[in-house]
């Protein structure tokens, strides 16, 4: 009498047991469509896990996951993302250009008896245009004049200018259209080359053009001494470097060098800095190492991501050092479907860190303020991560994917600690690789720096396009005036007074000054 009971008892248990395994697929599967068709970034799928970055004022959270509750928080009502970005048809099209009146219509029955009818205003066609730029020569003329009576006196004629940038031909607006089209537009000197064979009919050959954009940086050069000194003014300097190629005849087609990134916490400034390798002395050299007497000219808190050097520099040197919530969180998104028991509690964790950085973010909250946030809603939830990390190391198998992540985690974690108590720190430092993207966007395009000697050039282009960026500046209007106003063998009071930070300043301080003339 107890077959049949006991058969749906085990039929229920089978089921039971085909369910976890299903939805354990389902997870595997939902990882995979997000690495493949998914965003690139690191954000979470939203079919697992909601980022809840919608909100934007500083409130109360909801509470944070017990350990072991790895279900997604509630999201809010939210108005549908479509709607809230549709835009009008005003909206779409820029309205701060200038106007070029080509034309008035007047109707046919007003041009046949123009005495009967009044105007009581106007309707307008408009259609967005472009005039084509036009490369031309900019003379001064110097009068050449000779005595009338006395011939043995030589002829005169006043002293020719100094060129704008030494050694060239090339006015500023030319030269500074020629940097930001390759370090900024991407446009190796090549293509620039054959466009103005196309549009313009001139020839200006690959060298030429190489040849003055190294004249002009070479001339900008004190201004990113000037940067340099800015950014070693910060408290904190975010910092990360990417590799790049360059020519190096002898040693095969290229070698790599590195492109080293600095980058004040506050936002101010940001600087490059060029090297043949990635090694502790590149890093000391910019810092201001003496070796006498093995100290260094700065001296504050380095937030970079896990490579040793930092460890060693920060250690040797006594520096502040924090690490990168990033790059935590992507040795977990690299792994995709692997463990999702492992891997889904910790991304949701950080899951609940960023909203409240992000929070914050939309409160505009000062770092004070930050500080106290952090200390008294993200350290909870940073504790309760670390804790179920450390828990799980040792289920998984030494030397795997899952365990290295979590190791990583881990090992880097007392590091990340260090952002929890300073307010002025991110938790992470993709604000400087954000400051790189431009250079590695660039080198699918121009492939390799021209010699090892050719990168402190380019380095010093992306440093002065950076810090335009920053401060929210055109970079050809800044390169501009800045080409007409600095003069040759610059001093270092004469370029500080022309970095992107000091133009931007004494614009501010200028339009202040308006307004009050106009009140």
């Amino acid at each position: 009498m107890r077959v049949l009971p006991d058969r749906i008892e085990s039929m229920e248990r089978e089921l039971d047991r085909l369910r976890a395994e299903l939805a354990r697929k389902d997870r595997i599967i939902s990882g995979l469509q997000q690495r493949l068709f998914g965003s690139s970034s690191e954000k979470l799928d939203p079919a697992q896990l909601q980022l809840l970055f919608d909100e934007i004022i500083l409130g109360k959270p909801a509470p944070p996951p017990e350990p072991g509750d790895d279900r997604p928080a509630p999201e809010e009502d939210a108005e549908p993302k479509g709607k809230a970005n549709r835009r009008t048809r005003a909206e779409r099209f820029p309205r701060n250009l200038k106007i070029l009146i080509e034309s008035v219509i007047e109707p046919g029955e007003v041009l046949a008896d123009p005495e009967s009818w009044e105007k009581i205003g106007e309707e307008h066609h408009d259609e967005l245009d472009v005039i084509k730029p036009e490369i031309f020569w900019r003379r001064t003329v110097r009068p050449k004049y000779r005595h009338k009576t006395d011939r043995s006196l030589p002829p005169v004629v006043a002293a020719a200018p100094a060129p704008s940038i030494p050694g060239t031909l090339i006015a500023p607006a030319l030269a500074a259209q020629i940097i930001v089209d390759k370090y900024e537009d991407h446009l190796p000197h090549y293509r620039q080359s054959r466009r103005f064979k196309r549009r313009h009919g001139i020839e200006l050959g690959r060298q030429t053009i190489n040849g003055w954009n190294h004249a002009t940086l070479g001339h900008l050069a004190p201004i990113g001494l000037a940067i340099r000194d800015e950014v070693l003014e910060a408290e904190a300097l975010q910092i990360d470097e990417t590799p790049i190629d360059y020519l190096d005849p002898g040693h095969g087609s290229t070698r790599e060098g590195r492109l080293w990134a600095y980058r004040d916490v506050a936002g101010k400034a940001c600087c490059f800095d060029w090297h043949a390798g990635r090694e502790a002395e590149c890093l000391l050299e910019f810092l201001g190492h003496d070796a006498e007497t093995n100290t260094l000219a700065w001296n504050g808190t380095m937030h970079t991501d896990g490579y040793t050097v930092y460890d060693t520099v920060s250690r040797h040197h006594g520096l502040r050092h924090a690490g990168c919530l990033a790059h935590i969180r992507r040795k977990f998104t690299d792994l995709g479907h692997k463990s999702p028991e492992a891997t889904l509690p910790v991304l949701l964790r950080i899951q609940w860190i960023y909203r409240i950085e992000k929070q914050m973010q939309f409160s505009g909250a000062p770092p004070p303020c930050r500080e106290l946030i952090r200390r008294a809603r993200t350290r909870p939830i940073a504790e309760d991560l670390i804790k179920f990390i450390r828990e799980e190391i040792p289920r998984h198998l030494p030397g795997g994917d899952v365990a290295g992540a979590l190791t990583y985690a881990s090992n880097r974690w007392d590091k990340f600690a260090v952002c929890l108590v300073d307010g002025r720190l991110e938790l992470d430092t993709n604000l400087v690789e954000n400051q790189i993207r431009p250079s590695k966007v660039g080198m699918k395009n121009w492939l390799f720096f021209g010699s090892l000697e050719a990168g402190a050039n380019n380095a010093l282009a992306y440093t002065l396009l950076a810090n335009c960026r920053i401060q929210g500046l055109d970079p050809e209007d800044y390169l501009v005036e800045v080409l007409r106003r600095l003069p040759a063998n610059a001093t270092r009071e004469q370029a500080a007074a022309l970095t992107p930070r000091a133009i931007a300043a004494e614009r501010r301080a200028a339009a202040e000054a308006g307004d009050d003339q106009a009140a």
